[in-house]
């Protein structure tokens, strides 16, 4: 998915639906709970996995093969990027950030799913996400 250009830059007071911030807080059924966002290499699926079972926003960087690839009539460019969570946590994240629960990939062999995130907006997410060296 492609996301909107406006949404990788927080407002100074974040709105619902606005904003990148690592620790945004969020309603979930009623309760207030911290956003736990953390990058991960290409290597690291495992840990990706676990942090996203543990309940956490894994922004996983994929391969970028699908460069010039189309998608529901979108092009494809790198960086391409899974954002791993369970499905109710991914819910709430793509509706903080515009995305619709119907774009999720659906659970297979594990317990996560994942929203497909390329080109500009996922360099934005690993611009504000990954760790300088």
């Amino acid at each position: 998915m492609r996301l909107p250009p406006n949404l990788p830059r927080p407002s100074p007071s974040p709105r619902r639906g606005e904003g990148w911030g690592e620790g945004d807080e969020r309603k979930t059924s009623g309760l207030t709970e911290r956003l736990q966002e953390r990058y991960f290499e290409r290597r690291q699926i495992k840990e990706a996995i676990a942090f996203a079972e543990a309940g956490g926003v894994a922004v996983h960087r994929n391969f970028d093969s699908y460069h010039g690839s189309t998608i529901r009539g979108m092009v494809r460019e790198k960086p391409f990027l899974h954002i791993i969570g369970m499905r109710p946590v991914l819910i709430e994240w793509g509706r903080l950030h515009g995305l619709r629960p119907e774009w999720i990939q659906p659970e297979k062999r594990r317990k996560v799913a994942h929203y497909d995130i390329f080109g500009p907006s996922a360099q934005a997410l690993i611009d504000r996400l990954k760790p300088r060296a």
